[in-house]
């Protein structure tokens, strides 16, 4: 049997040579992996060195200009509210009294406080501590740190600038708010000014009345009703108040020409005729709430007694009774106005309280052809308002100095003799002549009046 030879195995020398390159190759590969690394490595480090000195930068210049920017931003923001409260506070102050709705004017003046404090409010510039972290090379053959950096960043003032913005939006928005209610209430109040002043040219028309005064009050007039023709949207408050200011004034100036005229021609009359009120020992006796049936009979016990009264009447019992309202004309007897429902004018507003007045004085006009120029307040209600509307109708007030109290005792005896108890030269007496016992009281206590030599005569004679 026969074997087939083996090839020889390759030398020891031939394998150490291809195990070295196996070695080299690796070890190549490795040192470009590390050389890869490391490239990147840096590069990532420098990334990161670049974004710590972005930072930095920032915080500093964060840092540098945040005080001046905080300080531009409080001064812009209190310019602001200097200038609304500036703005405000004239109108809340001019619009006392000239706005309808209190509310409207409190809202303002609760603003303007706020404003005001924050305005007068000592500012400071808070700061916060902006900081750039540290930052660590994680390479163990480089090691480095870049240290943490720290800055003090003003971000706002104290007060701030949006609360500053706030207050003076506030102010604002309630400015407007009080300019408009004011612009309604001119509007609103310059109309009855207008219908007063033309209810005054109307009625004065041909009469003794100052040329100039009624050549202002129809310029005033004319110019009111343009604005009122105009619409409340157009009304320039302060215009219109100075408007209706001389409208009022005017119109009062108009009306007391003429009863100064009127009152001193009458008291020149009845001196001439030798009764001079500066010397004689006058009294008044005034009647409130006619005309009624009785006082038909209190015209005849006057008629008797040659003896002038004055009476003040209520419109409604003038629209019921025109003929009695025109006998006591007739009789000789001053006629005034009491109002049309005998209210407590005072509790009235200013356009019921012209009603109460206006619609009682057309109601004697339509009676008896005479404007009264006098009226009593019901109860003696009255306040400087209703004075000022008073003498805007066209009258003066007059009241009493001494009450016969007959409303209450309701009895002619003690009529007489509670008022003779009281009498003293001037007396301005009430009494009604809605009560029959009062009616019953006239004719005794003339008699008792004249014997203490006393003079009767119309309360507009009495001496101021």
């Amino acid at each position: 049997m026969s074997t087939t030879p083996h090839a020889p195995d390759p030398s020891p020398a031939r394998r150490h040579r291809r195990w070295w390159w196996v070695v080299v190759v690796a070890v190549a590969l490795v040192v470009a992996a590390v050389v890869v690394a490391a490239d990147v490595e840096h590069r990532v480090w420098e990334h990161t060195q670049a974004r710590y000195a972005a930072a930095v930068t920032v915080q500093e210049e964060a840092a540098a200009g945040s005080r001046a920017d905080a300080e531009a931003a409080y001064a812009a923001g209190h310019d602001d509210v200097v200038a609304a409260i500036d703005e405000g506070r004239p109108v809340l102050t001019q619009s006392r009294g000239q706005v309808e709705h209190p509310k409207v004017r409190r809202t303002l003046a609760a603003a303007l406080e706020d404003a005001e404090a924050l305005r007068d409010a000592p500012v400071t510039y808070p700061t916060t501590t902006s900081t750039v972290e540290a930052v660590t090379r994680p390479n163990p053959f480089r090691p480095e740190t870049l240290p943490a950096v720290e800055a003090e960043v003003v971000e706002d003032s104290d007060p701030t600038r949006a609360a500053l913005d706030a207050a003076a939006a506030d102010v604002a928005e309630a400015t407007d708010a009080v300019v408009q209610a004011r612009r309604e209430w001119a509007y609103d109040a310059l109309e009855p000014a207008v219908q007063d002043a033309r209810d005054a040219l109307d009625a004065l028309e041909g009469e003794k009345v100052g040329a100039g005064l009624r050549d202002t009050l129809g310029e005033a007039a004319a110019q009111g009703t343009a604005v009122l023709d105009a619409g409340p949207d157009e009304v320039d408050g302060d215009a219109a108040v100075e408007l209706r200011d001389t409208l009022e004034d005017t119109t009062r100036a108009v009306w007391t020409d003429r009863i100064d005229r009127i009152v001193s021609a009458r008291r020149a009359a009845a001196k001439a005729d030798g009764v001079d009120c500066t010397v004689d020992r006058c009294v008044a006796l005034t009647f409130d709430d006619g005309p009624v049936a009785d006082t038909e009979r209190l015209l005849e016990i006057l008629d008797r007694k040659d003896a002038p009264a004055t009476f003040f009447l209520v419109g409604s019992n003038v629209e019921r009774n025109p003929g009695i309202a025109r006998d006591i004309l007739d009789a000789g007897h001053l006629v005034a106005n009491h109002s049309w429902n005998h209210p407590l004018l005072t509790t009235l507003d200013d356009a019921d309280v012209r009603e109460e007045l206006r619609s009682t004085t057309d109601a004697i006009v339509d009676a008896t052809g005479f404007r009264p120029y006098l009226v009593r307040p019901p109860y003696g209600d009255v306040d400087d308002r209703v004075r000022g509307i008073a003498t805007s109708a066209g009258m003066d007030v007059v009241l009493w100095s001494l009450d016969s109290d007959d409303w209450r005792t309701r009895d002619p005896k003690r009529v007489r003799e509670d008022v003779m108890d009281r009498v003293t030269d001037g007396s301005n007496i009430l009494m009604h002549d809605i009560h029959p016992s009062t009616v019953d009281a006239v004719g005794p206590l003339i008699r008792a009046l004249r014997k203490e030599g006393y003079t009767l005569v119309p309360v507009d004679l009495l001496a101021d």
